[in-house]
């Protein structure tokens, strides 16, 4: 407690502290972690629904060696128990992984087959090591867990690979069937219900695609292909897989023409045992919402563009790059958010984004996402809904979701960071029951001024309730020096039916704070 006194300040304030008490997104509760100046420090926050939060902090120390702290807090962000771990230079972070009831790290050693799997108990913070040894040298860029296996997924000689790591006697063996050219892992999903393991593919071959599911055991041992039909010209890209009851899943996820990452459109279908049932299209422009985030003059244009082909007898033809979330269960229904994105390229002061023209000495410079799609679907894998959520200008360098969802009174709260605001907007179903609003984020203090905001995040909590962070440099009114650095956790609640806050009071308020 005494360490975690000199690194840590708890700032707990409530709605009376501030005049925006009153507007839809309260900002009550707050955790600050020092910054250290000297050496290399970062972050993660776990939030871990009604089980309250974990925050790890990884610290370089001597000699290459890091010192990592968990902090575990309730959703009152009170803090639980912190514990400790020495990860020697050896060792690099590759992947990481949780489930209800603990958190993994999967470790590797530099140019090495040895691994180690770091498991940290989120009720009490003891923690556990497992060593062992990879079977051979592979790209890892998968890694789960069910019960006491680690499932680890990655490419050799560019040729996927699945390796199921035991914890009990540390044996690792690779799943069969998986060693083929031409394929690449969609996804690894766990199936707790079941206790099973499904490893999504996408196979090219002889320009034809095929999008198959691989279930196997807890054991390692396959039980079952299911090959998803390629109807016409489109080739499913991605998958997420819904386990209805014993024998039934539903799968939805997105598609294209032809064998490309471009997608298309939106599928949905139920599985039986191994058997797709006929899967239902839906390309973009049967989405009633889809370019609701374009400008009024911009959408009339598309759309006209679309009714001509159709007219003619031609199919419309779309190249979005999408993320898919993970399926949220909202009742008796199902609601998908996706993103639409594109990579961003930078040549000196020269941006260029989408299917740019070749350029040998353009840059990477992240991703930029124009907006997001929420669709909500029933058992039957029936469309039900879509709704369009416009993000404006958002950037990130990590290809990560950035539109989180709660949940309240039937309402879907969307919300995502930027600028150190969160932008947030309701919808209840098709209809947008509220419009876009901007919220600063803030500190404790009225008399901090927040010089800058870096790496913004925004999580989905428990309930109605958002997790704001990341990195901000604070200043003070009262004296003039350095500002000081800090890594910040705030806690926002969101009231729906709160009136709404003036755009002027809003700005007012910004800047006060330093925005």
């Amino acid at each position: 407690m005494k360490m975690l006194k000199q690194i840590l300040r708890l700032l707990m304030f409530t709605g009376a502290l501030y005049s925006e008490a009153q507007a839809q997104l309260e900002q009550s509760l707050r955790l600050e972690f020092k910054v250290s100046q000297t050496n290399d420090e970062y972050f993660d926050v776990t939030p871990l629904n009604k089980d309250g939060l974990l925050v790890t902090q990884r610290k370089e120390e001597y000699y290459g060696n890091e010192k990592w702290s968990f902090f575990r807090f309730d959703t009152l962000l009170k803090q639980q128990w912190s514990a400790e771990y020495k990860l020697s230079y050896e060792l690099h972070p590759i992947k990481t992984y949780h489930n209800q009831n603990y958190l993994f790290w999967l470790l590797q050693e530099t140019d090495s087959d040895k691994l180690t799997v770091l498991r940290v108990d989120l009720h009490n913070g003891e923690i556990e090591t497992f060593k062992g040894d990879l079977l051979t040298r592979a790209d890892i860029v998968h890694f789960k867990v069910l019960g006491n296996t680690a499932f680890i997924g990655g490419y050799h000689h560019s040729r996927p690979v699945v390796m199921a790591f035991s914890f009990f006697d540390k044996s690792i063996k690779a799943l069969p069937y998986l060693y083929t050219t031409n394929t690449e892992i969609s996804n690894i999903e766990l199936d707790e219900q079941r206790n099973q393991l499904n490893v999504l593919l996408y196979t090219i071959k002889r320009g034809d695609c095929q999008f198959t599911i691989k279930t196997y055991s807890y054991e390692g041992k396959l039980i079952k292909t299911t090959t998803m039909p390629f109807e016409g010209n489109n080739g499913l890209i991605s998958g997420k897989i819904l386990p209805l009851d014993e024998a039934s899943s539903l799968i939805v996820g997105n598609y294209a023409q032809g064998c490309t990452q471009y997608s298309q459109g939106l599928y949905f279908s139920r599985i039986k045992d191994a058997e797709p049932e006929k899967l239902q299209w839906v390309d973009f422009s049967k989405l009633e919402n889809f370019f609701n985030y374009l400008k009024p003059k911009r959408k009339q244009r598309v759309v006209e563009k679309i009714s001509k082909r159709k007219e003619e007898g031609k199919e419309p033809k779309f190249r979005y790059r999408l993320l898919v979330h993970e399926v949220i269960k909202s009742n008796d229904e199902f609601v998908l958010v996706a993103e639409v994105y594109y990579p961003v390229y930078k040549n000196g002061n020269m941006y260029s984004g989408g299917m740019a023209a070749r350029n040998p000495n353009r840059e990477f410079d992240g991703f930029r996402y124009t907006h997001a799609i929420v669709c909500g679907f029933d058992k039957a894998g029936n469309l039900l809904w879509d709704n369009c959520f416009a993000l404006e200008n958002v950037e990130s360098i990590e290809l990560l979701p950035m539109v989180q969802v709660t949940r309240r009174d039937g309402l879907l709260v969307l919300g995502y960071p930027k600028d150190g605001k969160i932008n947030t907007e309701v919808i209840e179903r098709n209809k947008i029951v509220r419009e876009k609003e901007a919220f600063t984020i803030k500190s404790a203090d009225d008399n901090d001024r927040i010089v800058d905001n870096e790496r913004g995040l925004l999580a989905a909590w428990h309930d109605h309730y958002f997790l704001a962070y990341g990195y901000q440099k604070i200043g003070s009114e009262k004296w003039v020096g350095a500002p000081r650095e800090v890594f910040y956790i705030n806690r926002f609640s969101y009231d729906p039916y709160a009136p709404r806050l003036d755009a002027k009071e809003e700005t007012k308020k910004g800047k006060s704070s330093g925005n």
